[in-house]
């Protein structure tokens, strides 16, 4: 705090200063007031992070239940096509990069949200055109999807992230920002090691065939 927040002069460079040098508030006190208002319990972030998930699972919904003709679910295929052969060569780092480059966007104050849904519904709209191909459910596309553990795993990823965006806009609301980016840190650390295995299951099944939608599940990068 380098200013004071009763009177607003200037305090001193002193790290272990107690009272304002002006008006005499105490500084320490302030310090644990401004804390305590913008703090956030266990119960709130479990509360935030369910309903973030739940708005991740609707997104991809939507996008699933977009109706997409022949012409452009064909060369949708064909951008799936090629990040298949991406992932062939390159293996698990192109599955983690990718997913990992979104999430961490997703991080972001007020704009991560908005870009990581709509990820998402993107990523709806491939099993939109790849229903529409195979002339099926595009809703049996994605139940199939989430029988796989790395699914649920990269969703979880997702919705950490994005609710950790709202977290961290209350916080700017509550001038807490700077203590919040140390359970941010926290948070992008947890998102990195769901993401890395969720990568190397993914690429497993891929290898071994037993992946039913293919990699589509992989947020496309639009």
């Amino acid at each position: 705090m380098s200013h004071c927040p009763i009177c607003g002069i200037k305090l001193p460079e002193e790290r272990n200063i107690r009272f304002c040098p002006n008006c005499g508030a105490l500084i320490h006190s302030i310090l644990r007031r401004v804390e305590a208002a913008w703090s956030c319990t266990l119960q709130t972030r479990t509360i935030v992070f369910l309903a973030t998930l739940f708005l991740c699972f609707t997104a991809t919904i939507f996008g699933a239940l977009t109706e997409i003709d022949l012409k452009e679910a064909s060369d949708m295929r064909r951008e799936m096509d090629a990040l298949e052969g991406a992932i062939k060569v390159a293996g698990v780092q192109v599955i983690f990069g990718n997913n990992f480059m979104h999430t961490m966007a997703m991080f972001i104050p007020i704009v991560g949200p908005g870009w990581g849904f709509f990820v998402l519904y993107n990523t709806g709209r491939f099993f939109a055109a790849t229903a529409t191909l195979m002339r099926i459910n595009p809703l049996i596309l994605l139940l199939l999807t989430f029988l796989h553990p790395f699914a649920w795993m990269e969703y979880v990823s997702y919705a950490l992230a994005i609710s950790e965006s709202f977290i961290l806009a209350y916080s700017i609301a509550k001038r807490g920002f700077k203590s919040e980016l140390k359970t941010m840190s926290i948070m992008l650390t947890i998102c990195s090691v769901i993401l890395l295995l969720a990568a190397i299951i993914e690429y497993a099944m891929i290898k071994i065939g037993l992946d039913l939608v293919g990699w589509q599940t992989i947020a496309f990068n639009p």
